[in-house]
């Protein structure tokens, strides 16, 4: 009868039984390869993935706000908890909170200063327990209209970053090192000098990113050329080196200078569309003052 046909097609359509749904993963258990992108994020034809900052957990120590012009780092202090920035870089902190600076020792401030291109001075904001319960906040931003970029050591630990890349850094176990490039040509023409700045810890640090920001995983043995503007950070396992950019044409007219920089895999590599150096060459054009050429690489 048609009564039993429709019921008959109902119970065919119904639901499968707990026992036959697939295992549901927990979020904490699912792919951590790449924890700063968030689920779901567009990847490009090219294999680049343009960045999301992952969601955030509510109880997470800091949080990003803004527009993609310019950004918001606000940090929750509890307690004996510091974080150190670069000088210029406060927007504002509660009343709870003591300021300091140093240089982290003559070494550090000289790596900084001379090999990072960072200020030879950190700035240290610090709960100072007068209400042991409280929970205090520091805002700050970069010095250029930019993203924040979060990066965890703890993944991440040896990463190489561009000069002027590093905004801050939570708690006090971690520390700038250097690098020295493998070549001459490399220290000359790709970008980051004769020492390339590496970062190293078990917290989280923040960087400076301009414009779009975008990631790529690279294969082993894996080869991407990109113009020493662009390069914002890459793992320490990715090599990097120079490319002839093509001839006189290239080099005289279209504005590539004679070398760009190589990057080889394996490892994550970052980079951005609008670094500090190519925003200086982009404002100076429009003043009038010629925009200085191809300059250093800074981020």
């Amino acid at each position: 009868s048609p009564c039993r046909l429709l019921i008959e097609f109902r119970l065919a359509r119904s639901p499968p039984s707990m026992s036959g749904m697939p295992e549901l993963i927990p979020p904490l258990m699912q792919d951590m390869g790449r924890p700063l992108v968030r689920e779901g994020a567009r990847e490009l034809m090219s294999g680049f993935n343009i960045w999301q900052p992952a969601p955030q957990a509510q109880d997470s120590l800091f949080q990003i706000v803004g527009s993609d012009f310019s950004q918001v780092l606000e940090i929750h202090l509890r307690p004996s908890e510091v974080v150190t920035a670069e000088p210029r870089s406060m927007l504002f902190a509660s009343d709870g909170v003591s300021l300091g600076a140093d240089m982290g020792g003559l070494g550090q401030g000289c790596k900084r200063c001379c090999c990072a291109g960072e200020s030879m001075f950190r700035l240290h904001l610090q709960h100072d327990g007068r209400n042991p319960n409280s929970v205090e906040k520091v805002a700050l931003t970069p010095a250029f209209p930019a993203k924040v970029v979060p990066v965890d050591l703890r993944q991440y630990d040896g990463l190489i970053f561009n000069r002027g890349a590093f905004l801050a850094a939570l708690g006090r176990d971690w520390h700038v090192d250097v690098k020295m490039v493998r070549s001459l040509g490399t220290a000359c023409c790709a970008g980051q000098g004769l020492f390339m700045n590496t970062l190293h810890g078990d917290g989280m640090v923040f960087l400076n990113a301009g414009g779009t920001v975008m990631t790529k995983q690279l294969a082993p043995g894996e080869k991407i050329v990109v113009d020493k503007h662009g390069l914002l950070a890459f793992e320490r396992t990715v090599t990097i080196s120079i490319r002839s950019s093509g001839g006189c044409m290239v080099c005289c007219c279209a504005a590539q200078g004679l070398f760009n920089t190589e990057l080889t895999g394996p490892g994550l590599v970052w980079v951005h569309t609008m670094s500090l150096g190519k925003l200086r060459q982009a404002v100076g054009a429009a003043a009038g003052g010629g925009g200085g050429g191809n300059q250093g690489g800074g981020s």
